[in-house]
């Protein structure tokens, strides 16, 4: 039975998404006594018995943290709240930020089967990214030149922030109203409002500078 607290449960997402190392979660797993009794025997014991140094397999911890002690949709959850939070708090970052929004919206590739946790009711802002201020495009059309350019483009980045955060704000909204529902198998449950609202074809058209 796993009851983590939700203090712990963040410790386990940032290291599932990659924002805590191993050495990270080794501190974190051996200061909180509490896991013991948060986590099942069985799978308390083997995290613990890991060794942390010698050979370490990534891949073993990580499939133990995903399949035995974090569920899915709770962690798809928090990340997709993380992404819309820094989204709404760095204006200046609205590129790099709407870039992550973008991935979110196509989900994760599966082989011979639908892709997992494709957000289409992030549509709004994902088809939105500014594509013009990505680095690539910029050293395509600009070369040498490209960092001058994109510190013109991010000038205007204030301008184009104020027309997409309603958009993050409602969805971190309806995400802590249970409105929008992350599950576990990959799918979602949307409000019929909300699905009539945000998962139309017809996108926000985000107004350029003169």
């Amino acid at each position: 039975m796993i009851n983590l607290s939700v203090e712990n449960k963040i410790e386990f997402f940032k290291f599932i998404n990659g924002d805590n190392t191993i050495s990270d979660l080794e501190k974190f797993i051996f200061s909180r006594i509490e896991l013991e009794h948060q986590i099942d025997s069985e799978t308390y014991l083997t995290l613990i018995s890991l060794n942390f140094e010698e050979n370490f397999d990534y891949a073993k911890l990580l499939t133990l943290v995903k399949n035995k002690i974090i569920e899915a949709g709770e962690f798809e959850s928090w990340k997709l709240k993380k992404i819309l939070t820094e989204f709404l708090i760095q204006p200046h970052k609205i590129d790099v930020n709407l870039d992550k929004i973008y991935h979110l919206y196509y989900g994760i590739y599966q082989e011979n089967t639908e892709r997992k946790y494709e957000f289409k009711f992030l549509g709004n802002l994902a088809l939105n990214y500014l594509f013009w201020a990505e680095e690539g495009y910029l050293k395509t059309h600009y070369g040498h030149n490209w960092k001058s350019e994109y510190k013109k483009c991010a000038m205007n980045f204030d301008f184009y922030f104020e027309q997409l955060k309603d958009f993050a704000s409602e969805i971190l909204i309806a995400l802590d109203k249970k409105e929008i529902e992350i599950l576990n198998d990959g799918n979602y449950k949307i409000t019929d409002d909300l699905k009539k609202r945000l998962e139309t074809d017809e996108i926000y058209t985000l107004k350029h500078l003169k």
